[in-house]
């Protein structure tokens, strides 16, 4: 089964998925007040994990980082990114399976890329094993109700999230809310008003579009 979901998911994100798109639209400031999150960035090495075109790699040297490094299964991402947004070194590599060190990484964002790993319990105990001992993760994954277009999705809880973390073996430090992209960010109908409405259900205590975790290594 697994094999089968990477092989769909591969299919997907080099063939259909909006890299074209993201090259052109960085989502800055979504992508900075999870960052906000990390800092301070300076003199830290710095993972994107998902980083599909590299923005968050790119802003975090922009603040500093001495080594941003972004991995992403997709081909078409990194070189779209290659040929667009500077500063990062990319890697090809699957999350599940980080070509890294143990304890290498001073600070790691993913953002909207954990949910959709093949094996999201095995991502999570990669992220725990290559950050640093007095490393931060930020991880921005989405709520129970959200749902997107791609091939393979986890969604749960604020609960079910920070238990999921907790297993393995990752200690949640904070908590806070990305309430998605724009209303407008495409015209289709259909996605405005699913926006709108996820926009006017995060107004509800915990049932905000995404979550921000901030994450070290337990113990």
């Amino acid at each position: 089964m697994a094999d089968a979901v990477t092989r769909d998911a591969r299919e997907f994100y080099e063939q259909l998925y909006h890299f074209d798109r993201d090259v052109v639209v960085a989502g800055e400031q979504r992508l900075a007040r999870a960052l906000d999150q990390l800092e301070p960035l300076s003199g830290h090495v710095f993972l994107d994990l998902g980083t599909g075109v590299g923005w968050a790699a790119h802003l975090a040297r922009q603040r500093g980082a001495v080594r941003a490094i972004g991995v992403d299964f997709a081909w078409r991402a990194l070189r779209l990114g290659a040929d667009h947004v500077p500063d990062v070194d990319r890697v090809q590599a699957d999350g599940c399976r980080l070509p890294l060190r143990d304890g290498s990484v001073g600070r790691l964002l993913s953002f909207g890329s954990l949910e959709h790993f093949p094996d999201v319990d095995q991502g999570l105990r990669e992220i725990a094993r290559v950050l640093a001992p007095q490393g931060r993760a930020v991880v921005v994954v989405p709520n129970f109700h959200v749902r997107t277009e791609q091939p393979t999705e986890l969604r749960l809880s604020r609960g079910g999230w920070r238990r999921r973390f907790q297993g393995a073996g990752l200690e949640t430090l904070a908590t806070g809310a990305d309430h998605g992209p724009g209303v407008l960010h495409d015209h289709k109908p259909a996605r405005v008003a699913l926006r709108f409405a996820a926009r006017t259900l995060g107004l509800v205590p915990g049932l905000q579009y995404q979550f921000i975790f901030t994450l070290r290594r337990a113990g």
